[in-house]
């Protein structure tokens, strides 16, 4: 019997696929509504894709953010916005799934919650008929999916865990978004973006696509050191160099250093003319993630 190759392996630390299934469905169905009028509020509120076509009196299934509320203060009745057609989105989410995605000291690891993130809103994209589609990628390009409204295609790919693992490099999935899709299509990017600077491909995807939302999922250890640690060995997640550090005496300046990279990439986006959203791991996924989308202004005109 021939000797099995000697390699290193990256172990991924992803949910089973009932698990992030029922976990998806559960978080999305507390998020649905607010990330319903995330995905589509330009279509809601600039009109764009919309004819108005009649008012009509409210039917139970009726659309409730059609409900004319000026109407309803004058005679008490309600009544809905009916339109002649409508314009559907492509909603693409960007998935970093490379190393430093792998880390976890919380109850989640951090692709798990960018998996949850990428789950959740899918579920809102094909709750209002837009088309969702992941692509994830690493060094290279891991899978990417047409828009497609099947949510349960986009949980397969999340749970697989060969989808995980690898270095991180932002030019060639750069360059496979604008080749694949359409500049009217709304992109997520969900990484902790570190190990990147932003501004060698933010400012291309923001003149391409309608819109781009920054997610980021950091861990609170990328932030702020536990205390009293002592001297420990870290290793470069993209490389194989190995430091011994005194946690202790770089706790000041590494957590100074941390705030200013995070303040720095979420400037970047807002330079861009784009949204920026930091995802925390110390809570519940559904609590952290209203509390990260409520943490911007929106714009909705």
């Amino acid at each position: 019997m021939s000797k099995p190759e000697n390699r290193e392996e990256i172990v991924v630390n992803i949910q089973p696929f009932e698990d992030l299934t029922r976990e998806t469905i559960e978080n999305s169905i507390k998020l649905i509504d607010y990330f319903k009028f995330n995905l589509i509020y330009l279509l809601l509120i600039s009109g764009k894709g919309l004819d108005f076509e009649r008012i009509q009196t409210y039917m139970p299934g009726d659309d409730t953010r059609r409900i004319d509320w000026k109407i309803f203060a004058r005679t008490r009745e309600l009544m809905v916005r009916k339109f002649k057609e409508e314009r559907t989105f492509d909603v693409i989410i960007g998935l970093d799934v490379s190393n430093t995605m792998l880390l976890g000291t919380t109850n989640h690891t951090k692709n798990q919650f960018a998996a949850l993130s990428a789950g959740a809103l899918s579920f809102a994209a094909t709750e209002a008929n837009d088309n969702p589609a992941v692509a994830m990628f690493s060094d290279k390009i891991k899978l990417f999916l047409d828009p497609e409204n099947d949510f349960s295609r986009i949980l397969n790919v999340l749970s697989d865990k060969n989808n995980y693992g690898g270095k991180k490099s932002w030019g060639e999935f750069t360059n496979l978004l604008i080749s694949n899709y359409e500049p009217q299509s709304i992109l997520f990017l969900i990484s902790d973006f570190i190990d990147t600077d932003v501004n060698k491909f933010l400012p291309e995807l923001a003149s391409y696509f309608s819109k781009v939302y920054g997610i980021m999922i950091r861990d609170p250890i990328e932030e702020k050191l536990p205390k009293k640690v002592g001297r420990v060995y870290i290793k470069d997640p993209n490389g194989n160099t190995v430091y011994l550090i005194d946690a202790t005496k770089v706790a000041g300046e590494y957590e100074v250093l941390c705030k200013r990279e995070i303040e720095r990439i979420k400037e970047s986006f807002h330079e861009a003319g784009q949204l920026f959203f930091k995802v925390d791991l110390k809570e519940r996924f559904d609590i952290s993630f209203f509390k990260a989308f409520g943490s911007e202004e929106v714009e909705l005109s």
